[in-house]
């Protein structure tokens, strides 16, 4: 290890080594240069105590001042003849912005990268201000909190303001339980606003102008995304980033698996021959074009590789079709309306809805697809009735011939070769009825 008076001019001719390499103060012992080789040059307080290497991270080159470094290395040999944890007073000193990284990292690791890590994310970046983000965690009191949650509940609102305030918690939480020396948390003991659950959707009135603005759409992408949140009741983001792999043609069924999910269950959907024509269409468009990929709204113009904003379509939609206050979410609440309509159980709905529902076992929720298929089907029945679209409207030919030549396939013949033949016969009369 080398020795060198710690100067600018000095670190910065020290050149990137091939493997890491320490250099010593010449005029302060206990604070070293380590550089990588990938040029990351971090200050450390080194030193032995009771006969072991104690490494204490003071900061990087670029952040403080070699002056600064050298006055927190006396701090550290004075705290240390004190008798003081360093390590300990290190873990209090972090900031609020610290400790969510922390809780943000950890929660990736125990439950894998989830949808709401990037919202949690995104909250707390876009409305905790800077000075909040810099100020320890130890230093923070509970008005603070309480004044941000509710500035952004008048400025943004209830439901926003409400997950920020809970993730904050949940992260100085975490802090407690591993011994960070946080005495107590500051956003504990601060009520969350009451929220309001919205019961919007589609209505009886309002389905045939929906349908029909709809179809007028510019979009393929965007037609065939709303008709399969709609029919499916699934949520935006599995729709849009759903996939080739999760489709099974032959049991109609549609398996989100768990790390798309809310609940990190998997979720099977059934499929209705609406949906399953869409599909089939689109799998053959993109046949047609060469395209080989895995995802079934594949887009070359964005990074994620799929169709993935269709918010401004949505409100000029809204706008021809007369209709207010109607968000893409609120796809997902009519089919379970219109099944409710039609007096399928609560059980049954929350099954199609994916949750987890009190007294829905989950065996319960995988297994039994033959009920759930029949309430979706009606219930999409029923809508595409009182909407007057017809199937074919969509490009979806002679969806009932192909239903009921299903049903006979499948209650009589086993022979798998032989459903395809019967499918192929059905595709081929309705190319020649074209």
């Amino acid at each position: 290890m080398q020795k060198i008076k710690f100067t600018k001019t000095n670190i910065e001719k020290l050149p990137v080594p091939e493997k890491k390499t320490k250099y010593q103060d010449r005029d302060n012992k206990y604070l070293h240069l380590i550089i990588t080789p990938k040029n990351s040059r971090t200050y450390y307080y080194i030193r032995c105590i009771n006969g072991r290497p104690k490494y204490i991270k003071i900061a990087s080159y670029a952040e403080v001042s070699i002056k600064a470094a050298q006055q927190r290395c006396i701090e550290i040999s004075n705290d240390i003849m004190r008798g003081i944890d360093t390590k300990q007073k290190e873990k209090q000193d972090i900031s609020l912005e610290e400790a969510f990284g922390y809780w943000l990292k950890h929660r990736e690791k125990v439950r894998g990268y989830h949808r709401d890590i990037k919202d949690c994310r995104n909250r707390f970046i876009s409305y905790v201000p800077l000075r909040l983000k810099n100020k320890r965690v130890i230093d923070i009191v509970r008005s603070e909190v309480r004044k941000l949650h509710s500035r952004v509940c008048d400025e943004i609102g209830i439901h926003t303001a409400n997950r920020l305030l809970q993730s904050i918690r949940a992260a100085i939480n975490l802090l407690i339980k591993h011994d960070y020396g946080i005495p107590q948390n500051p956003a504990a003991m601060i009520d969350l606003f009451k929220e309001r659950s919205r019961s919007r959707f589609i209505k009886e009135d309002e389905v045939e102008r929906f349908f029909t603005e709809l179809m007028k759409s510019a979009s393929q992408d965007f037609k065939d995304f709303v008709l399969i949140a709609l029919f499916t009741s699934k949520r935006k983001s599995n729709v849009l980033a759903a996939e080739w792999s999760e489709i099974d043609f032959r049991k109609r069924l549609w398996t989100i698996p768990g790390e798309k999910t809310k609940n990190d269950d998997d979720d099977v959907t059934v499929l209705d021959e609406a949906v399953l024509d869409i599909l089939k269409r689109r799998k053959k468009e993109q046949q047609g074009k060469g395209i080989e990929t895995n995802w079934i709204f594949y887009s070359d113009h964005n990074r994620s590789g799929h169709y993935t904003n269709p918010s401004d379509t949505w409100r000029n939609l809204l706008k021809r079709a007369g209709i207010e206050d109607l968000r893409i979410h609120d796809l997902r609440r009519t089919l379970a309306s219109w099944m409710a309509n039609q007096n399928v159980s609560l059980h049954m709905i929350a099954c199609v809805l994916g949750q987890k529902s009190t007294g829905v076992t989950p065996t319960y929720a995988r297994l039994s697809v033959d009920p759930k298929r029949e309430a979706v089907s009606n219930a999409v029945a029923e809508m595409l009735k009182v909407g007057k679209l017809k199937l074919g409207d969509n490009g979806l030919e002679f969806d009932r011939v192909r239903k009921r030549v299903q049903e006979i396939a499948e209650k009589l013949i086993e022979n798998p070769d032989l459903i395809d033949a019967v499918e192929n016969a059905v595709e081929l009369y309705a190319t020649h009825a074209n």
